[in-house]
């Protein structure tokens, strides 16, 4: 069921729930224009019930030092409003490299390969 789409600048969030994760698909670009909106959808996702919010990653083209930061930030910011946060990491290798210098995979833990595969997103069937 897609909740929410958010969406700034090259910057776009989809929410949806998924095999029990509250998913944030992000996709675009997180820098200081759009970082301020990560831990904001984080805390609004788990005042409105979930557990456990899930930030898909996949599909970000550029993150900046400060997008980097929000995305640690995130972590904080859901389990002080008492949720749990995972990440799918990024397709994009320099995305990848940036997160990783600023220790984001050493505060957001991955998502198990089980995990991935149930929250991949899901596909309409052609005509509907």
């Amino acid at each position: 069921m897609q909740t929410e789409v958010h969406t700034r600048g090259r910057f776009a969030a989809r929410e949806e729930d998924v095999a029990g994760w509250h998913v944030l698909r992000l996709t675009g670009e997180v820098d200081a224009h759009t970082a301020g909106l990560l831990p904001t959808l984080v805390v609004y996702a788990v005042r409105r019930g979930a557990q456990r919010i899930c930030l898909d990653l996949t599909a970000l083209e550029r993150v900046d030092r400060s997008g980097a930061e929000a995305l640690r930030r995130c972590d904080r910011a859901a389990r002080y409003a008492g949720g749990q946060l995972a990440m799918i990491e990024p397709d994009d290798p320099g995305v990848a490299e940036v997160l990783e210098d600023a220790g984001v995979a050493h505060d957001v833990a991955p998502l198990t390969p089980g995990e991935r595969l149930a929250t991949r997103p899901r596909r309409r069937p052609v005509g509907r």
